[in-house]
């Protein structure tokens, strides 16, 4: 019986993790530098040097090609259960972060912010949901314990939060290293037990 075709795993090929990392890596790549539009089967292919033959054997098409690739870059968000409340806030807002800094870059940002390409922008938001979900989570859980503020609006928090880093952006062009702390302080007025 001949192999099922329709499993992109499939028997008697194995699969080449440096094929894989080659591909995440000029996805992003391209993405940061260009945006979604960027990233095509051609442009990937040029970029990593993988045939598009070994690329489509993979990934039946460019929304899953980026699916793939965001997922594994973006990751599921580590929150804290230990520590103090401001601690645990900030790591999830780093994690959050990163996602928009070293995953999206420029070329992704403006992608989303302009909503230049839907299908990428619905993609990456769902990416990111469990990011902010787990922000709200926190918040409001604090929040109903006695940690913080009570009647916290946590999607509002969260927001501003998220804001923050697109402020920067806007502003000066780049999010420096110590905008994390300096956020933190302002929004912590907003979120600290009066």
């Amino acid at each position: 019986m001949p192999p099922d075709s329709s499993d992109p795993a499939r028997a008697g090929r194995p699969r080449q993790p440096d094929l894989d990392h080659r591909l995440e890596v000029a996805v992003l790549e391209l993405l940061r530098e260009s945006g979604p539009s960027a990233v095509t089967m051609e442009g990937v292919a040029a970029r990593s040097g993988v045939a598009k033959t070994s690329i489509y054997r993979r990934h039946g098409n460019r929304a899953e090609l980026l699916t793939t690739v965001l997922s594994n870059a973006i990751g599921v968000p580590q929150v804290p259960d230990e520590g103090e409340v401001r601690d645990k806030i900030r790591a999830v807002l780093e994690q959050a972060w990163r996602q928009m800094d070293d995953v999206l870059g420029p070329g992704g940002l403006a992608a989303i912010v302009g909503n230049s390409d839907p299908e990428f922008t619905d993609l990456f938001r769902a990416e990111l949901r469990p990011y902010a979900d787990a922000l709200v989570k926190r918040i409001r859980q604090d929040s109903r314990e006695g940690r913080l503020r009570p009647g916290l609006d946590a999607d509002g928090v969260v927001s501003l939060m998220i804001g923050a880093y697109l402020g920067e952006l806007v502003r000066r062009g780049k999010v420096g290293r110590g905008w994390l702390d300096r956020s933190m302080e302002m929004i912590w007025l907003v979120m600290a037990q009066p």
